[in-house]
């Protein structure tokens, strides 16, 4: 059983991406990330992507804004507030800005900080939260969309044809296909008896940060992939089937331990993207796993380098005016 260090192939990447700035960007590259201040998560992720950004050379520039901020309108009063709205429209039209994200705060604290939305019915909250998160990704510039948050880019992923049309993949998602890829490396060298099996790759949570995005991206490579969330999880465990059908596991509900060991097949691959807490029980998942990523200091390095990869992309299709993928 391999347990995948996310910590030391980010800092090999890091060593790569540094040398490519320094040769062909100099002091050219600046992400500017609006974070609001109620997120304990989006805190401790903000810092680590600022960290790792000055490493390699990329400034990395907070905007702080509260939850709590919201226009009252007569269609609704969880619009995104007109001064963060502000805020991302002076960014795009700042050339010295390469980058823009926002960071996407737990869902709970969203409703947490707004009293009339904790009220509604758990659809509606969600209804409300999207509703709200659209609004503000929206108005990123799409030449600027380093973690492919717009709502276009992710159209272009579903079409699957975003390569061409000079976007990027979220952080998250390339992150994961990068270490898919290295689980596969890995099968291919050590003769596992798994690859004369159909690969068959389910990814739990259909979040737009890495579900959707992750699904549509693996059709356009031709896999054999199923996108479910708690509904259809639910279903698979009251038929017996579970997980068995599945030669690879990507896991991202925000579900502390939702996958044990009596719910998957022998010699499986699993990618946890629970931060900080694990959707992975690791002790029983690790006994028949032939693959695993720990949590922390698994997908969560590999997220924060595959966001500056991400930054070098965009630039690189600004100035050759061809994309380049994000491959």
């Amino acid at each position: 059983m391999y347990v995948f260090d996310g910590i030391k192939l980010a800092a090999k990447r890091e060593i790569l991406l540094k040398e490519k700035i320094v040769r062909d960007f100099a002091s050219k590259l600046k992400i500017a990330a609006v974070l609001f201040a109620e997120d304990s998560g989006s805190r401790i992720y903000t810092q680590l992507k600022s960290e790792a950004a000055a490493r390699v050379g990329i400034k990395y520039e907070v905007h702080e804004f509260s939850l709590a901020d919201s226009d009252l309108r007569e269609e609704s009063e969880n619009l995104p507030n007109e001064k963060i709205i502000a805020k991302i429209k002076e960014l795009n039209v700042d050339q010295s800005v390469t980058g823009i994200i926002i960071q996407k705060p737990w869902r709970k604290t969203w409703i947490k900080a707004r009293n009339t939305v904790s009220e509604l019915s758990e659809s509606q909250q969600k209804d409300e939260y999207n509703y709200w998160w659209n609004g503000l990704t929206s108005q990123i510039s799409e030449n600027k969309d380093v973690d492919g948050l717009h709502p276009n880019t992710i159209k272009f992923i579903q079409n699957g044809n975003f390569p061409e049309n000079g976007k990027v993949l979220p952080a998250t998602c390339r992150a994961v296909l990068t270490i898919l890829a290295r689980a596969g490396e890995l099968e291919k060298t050590e003769n596992k008896s798994q690859l004369s099996k159909e690969e068959k790759i389910i990814i739990l949570g259909k979040s737009d940060l890495l579900g959707i995005p992750l699904y549509y991206e693996l059709l356009r490579q031709g896999k054999n992939v199923e996108l479910i969330a708690s509904l259809e999880l639910k279903e698979r465990m009251s038929s017996g089937k579970k997980l068995f059908d599945a030669t690879v596991i990507v896991s991202a509900t925000g579900i502390k331990n939702l996958i044990t060991g009596d719910m998957i097949s022998s010699g499986i691959t699993i990618i946890d993207v629970g931060e900080p807490r694990p959707d992975v029980e690791f002790n029983s998942v690790s006994s028949k796993a032939s693959f695993i990523t720990p949590v922390p200091g698994g997908v969560g390095p590999m997220t924060v380098i595959s966001l500056l990869e991400n930054c070098v992309s965009l630039v690189v299709q600004g100035e050759e005016g061809a994309p380049q993928g994000c491959t």
